[in-house]
């Protein structure tokens, strides 16, 4: 255990931003892993501008204002927060580390944020809850067995899970060309073609391999058991190869969880103010304005551009969150201007699960804590409840 903690910390010394992590991920994952985790749509045009639109956006700092220790605390759906972040939803983790979403789940525990837990996880939703205390969302899927999707939501139910957040923008798989020419294919199983397409990259990541060949190889998706082909949960290269209308959500999805499900209802993947209010209509008791972190439809707005419009036509019926392009402390506090309540974190997290496992997801955690009580002291704003448009300089026209 102490070998292990001293690894840790030399992997992460060194790693004080986003950057910093996404370099040492580098070293750690196969290209074609770490090129599906950073990776999105098309040409990658909106998974940018969830990015650099962010660095357009200018702060409006208060001077002569002395504030110690800004509050960062704040609630969500009744989930209380130590700071407004809660972890996204990333299927695969396991195929990242061994531990995978056990340890997403356990840092954010740590660090008194929510993890939302994914359907597609290399864990089951009951082993993710009794890995760590604390509070913790569900993310759901829509699937064509619905006795089996209602029996998910029970069983998010049953395991404690106070909110369900269900995702709306997979009608079908974003085009991430990256994954084509890589060959990745969501079965990584060591056999005669794998070796001789995949070799020279394994080959070069053996720490990596080695890890991935003791924990079995794992490719099963243990939530999707009731809706595999043979009746057993489904593998990853299963679930990729269902058909569209599989996991295509509708409105009348919406509608159908919200009756099986009596508690917190989030819907993710909105990007206009219409669908926004048609969500909230259906019993949404918040909405996370995100294009899936550019993986799916290219093109799109940036979520953050997107933010403004959908916070005005909800008008306050729900709480609203946003997901993408999030890289540093500030971009939360610009975030939270514009309207949003809480962040969800995707990438940074993956990338600190790669360098150090759970050690490093709460690094990340931890770094973005510290980036954002540095901003707010310098803006000289006391609480991330006080935050708001007047925080912020006018947008730049774009």
């Amino acid at each position: 255990m102490y070998v292990t903690k001293i690894r840790q910390q030399r992997r992460l010394a060194g790693v004080l931003n986003y950057a910093d992590a996404r370099r040492r991920a580098w070293k750690v994952l196969p290209r074609l892993l770490f090129d599906y985790i950073d990776g999105g749509a098309d040409d990658e045009l909106t998974m940018r501008d969830n990015v650099e639109r962010f660095g357009e956006l200018r702060l409006r700092p208060r001077t002569g204002e002395w504030v110690p220790v800004p509050e960062l605390s704040t609630e969500v759906l009744g989930t209380a927060l130590s700071m407004p972040v809660l972890t996204a939803p990333c299927g695969g983790m396991r195929l990242v580390h061994p531990d995978g979403d056990l340890a997403i789940a356990r840092a954010a525990a740590r660090a008194g944020v929510a993890p939302v837990v994914p359907s597609g996880g290399g864990y089951s939703l009951e082993e993710v809850a009794a890995s760590a205390e604390g509070p913790r969302w569900f993310q759901l899927y829509k699937f064509s067995n619905r006795a089996g999707m209602e029996g998910l939501v029970e069983r998010a139910r049953d395991a404690g899970y106070h909110a369900l957040v269900m995702t709306i923008d997979t009608n079908i798989a974003g085009n991430r060309e990256r994954d084509f020419r890589n060959g990745f294919g969501y079965d990584l199983r060591i056999n005669v073609r794998n070796a001789l397409r995949l070799g020279p990259q394994m080959a070069r990541r053996p720490g990596w391999a080695f890890r991935f060949w003791r924990d079995g190889m794992p490719f099963e998706l243990p939530n999707t058991a009731p809706f595999g082909s043979d009746g057993r949960a489904m593998s990853l290269t299963e679930m990729a190869r269902s058909g569209a209308e599989s996991f295509s959500p509708t409105w009348h999805d919406v509608a159908l969880v919200r009756k099986v499900w009596n508690g917190a209802l989030v819907v993710k993947g909105v990007l206009a103010g219409d669908d926004a209010r048609q969500a909230v209509d259906l019993g949404a008791d918040a909405v996370v304005v995100s294009n899936h972190g550019g993986r799916q439809l290219d093109g799109v707005p940036a979520a953050i551009d997107a933010l403004p419009e959908v916070v005005a036509a909800v008008g306050g019926a729900a709480e609203i969150l946003l997901d993408g392009g999030v890289r540093r402390g500030g971009d939360v506090v610009k975030a939270l201007a514009l309207g949003a309540k809480a962040v969800l974190l995707g990438r940074p997290i993956v990338w600190g699960l790669a360098v150090a496992g759970e050690a490093g997801a709460v690094h990340m955690l931890e770094l973005l804590r510290a980036q954002i009580i540095r901003t707010m002291c310098l803006m000289g704003c006391p609480s991330v409840t006080r935050l708001g448009a007047e925080w912020l300089w006018e947008r730049p026209r774009g």
